[in-house]
């Protein structure tokens, strides 16, 4: 294991920023001591991503972060003060963002004590580029408590995960980083709108605008991705982990319900599902009852795809078969029978005569509170139905 640098770091709650397009973007941070080494948590509302990966010199610090394929590269000014870079590997460019951290646990974005914080509803419809031809729906769903604002937004293909922020006055301020979103968003309260800009990343930036609505929808997730031939079983043949091809051919998967899950070990929302999925699986097995995990990778290289998966394997504890599809930018070719395939994750459901008897696109995680657990109920009593017929 690494050992500790020559500068003693203080533990404790530490602010961190990235200087991005938009500004500053923020983010909380925790350092631990662990043995002769350090872990540093990523902190966005109730999200804690643990990056136990670290590797110290005397006065630079490298932390990777878990599953995806990005790290901090810190150096270490003094006790209570690193800066440097955040790199995303999986860029050709390995796109670098200038970050800051500091000892000290504050406000995650400055709110002046002389404004009162405006109270924002908690649902929204929302628009991402309006008037454009890029426009797309989201559904905002929000807490706040005092000045302090929590929640994420819904879309077709996925959620925002775990974003953080706050109200100062009229002015609304959310973020999120972990490794693989960089999220801003600024918008001001106008009433029921809200009216802002989002940044993405390094360059990306559009305007959004949303309506307070209780009854705020998107559309049916379950009849986005259809499938050609839905009358006939599905086949597919891919190498698992060891390089061994798996087919739902195969004996093991004979009369049984299969979920198929095309994921990326790169996709936060993949991730979520992953971590939903592992225990289900683990607890539903003995039913008659399998999943198969298909990763789209971003790379050609199997052996590199291997490594990635592996990574995500063994971080949620995925006992079902990984197999390597292709590359995530060959999906259509690769799932021909797929139509209007829209994004990652996307779940195939087949009875136990392996026909399509739903295709779900996207995947509402965690962040977003109620229509994760109606998203659980409705996927346990679908299975439950398919695993009675």
């Amino acid at each position: 294991m690494s050992l500790l640098s020559a500068i003693t770091l203080t533990l404790g709650m530490w602010h961190g920023t990235l200087t991005t397009p938009g500004g500053e973007l923020p983010f909380g941070v925790e350092i631990r001591k662990q043995e002769n080494t350090y872990t540093l948590t990523v902190i966005n509302g109730e999200e804690q991503l643990v990056l136990d990966e670290i590797s110290l010199t005397q006065d630079s610090l490298i932390a990777r972060f878990p599953v995806y394929e990005s790290e901090l590269r810190l150096k270490i000014i003094d006790s209570g003060f690193l800066e440097g870079s955040f790199i995303n590997l999986t860029r050709s460019t390995h796109a670098s963002i200038p970050m800051q951290i500091k000892y000290g646990s504050k406000s995650r974005f400055p709110v002046s004590e002389k404004n009162i914080p405006i109270k924002i509803l908690t649902k929204y419809a929302a628009v991402f580029s309006p008037g454009t031809p890029d426009s797309s729906v989201a559904v905002g769903v929000f807490n706040q408590v005092g000045n302090e604002v929590t929640g994420t937004f819904l879309t077709p293909s996925g959620d925002y995960r775990y974003l953080h922020g706050n109200v100062d006055g009229d002015s609304l301020h959310l973020s999120t980083f972990n490794g693989v979103f960089v999220y801003l968003f600024k918008a001001k309260i106008e009433n029921n709108r809200l009216i802002g800009k989002f940044y993405s990343g390094t360059h990306y930036s559009t305007n959004w605008a949303a309506v307070a609505d209780e009854n705020a929808q998107l559309p049916d997730p379950d009849k986005l991705t259809t499938i050609t031939d839905a009358h006939l079983p599905l086949e597919l043949t891919f190498p698992d982990l060891d390089s061994l091809p798996v087919s739902l051919s195969d004996p093991r998967f004979n009369g049984k319900v299969i979920v198929i899950q095309i994921l990326g070990s790169w996709c936060p929302n993949c991730l979520d599902e992953s971590q939903f999925l592992a225990p289900y699986y683990d607890k539903n097995q003995h039913k008659g009852f399998e999943i198969i995990g298909l990763a789209f990778e971003k790379t050609d290289t199997f052996s590199k795809a291997v490594s990635n998966v592996k990574r995500l394997q063994k971080r949620f504890s995925i006992n079902y078969p990984l197999l390597i599809a292709s590359n995530r930018d060959k999906i259509r070719k690769t799932m021909p029978r797929l139509n209007n395939f829209i994004g990652f994750p996307t779940t195939i459901i087949l009875d136990k005569s392996h026909k399509v008897r739903k295709v779900h696109a996207g995947f509402s995680g965690a962040a977003t509170g109620i229509a994760y657990e109606q998203y659980k109920d409705e996927f346990h009593l679908f299975i439950e139905k398919l695993l009675a017929e």
